[in-house]
């Protein structure tokens, strides 16, 4: 095995927030469809990348989940009209990443009511071999360019 592979990075990136609306299928009785809050999370991923990830001809915008965990703390009831959605890449390693979205209402207050952690590896077009990340990848998704303006 060879060590010419780049070291994981696991300073997180930069938070960022999205928001999107509620509709009355969101919510099951008095509160949002425990099932949402994935959809929620996956939604708010694809904006953050089309606002912030921009590295012509990448992959790692439709890479594939991998492993998913998901941390439900309280809902979200009927009277909200839109969730937050923090988005903020955790750890960037050769082949894959960690994302995390942490999605709240501002009905409920600042702290999320679900928080979800997504490993996503990136893949040919076959989706069985993956991908390494390159150096321009892995600082968009770190927000790297950002800071450097």
């Amino acid at each position: 095995m060879g060590s010419h592979a780049a070291p994981d990075t696991q300073t997180p990136g930069a938070v960022h927030r999205v928001h999107i609306p509620l509709r009355i299928a969101d919510f099951v009785g008095q509160h949002v469809n425990n099932v949402r809050f994935q959809e929620f999370s996956q939604d708010a991923r694809l904006m953050w990348f089309r606002d912030k990830f921009d590295v012509p001809g990448s992959r790692v915008p439709i890479s594939l989940a991998r492993w998913m965990e998901i941390d439900f703390r309280r809902v979200i009831g009927f009277g909200a009209t839109s969730v937050w959605v923090d988005v903020e890449v955790l750890r960037v390693g050769r082949t894959s990443f960690t994302m995390r979205t942490s999605i709240g209402s501002d009905s409920t207050g600042p702290e999320p009511c679900a928080v979800v952690d997504t490993v996503l590896v990136v893949t040919a077009p076959d989706e069985t071999t993956t991908l390494e990340i390159s150096p321009e990848e892995r600082a968009a998704l770190l927000g790297e360019r950002e800071e450097a303006r």
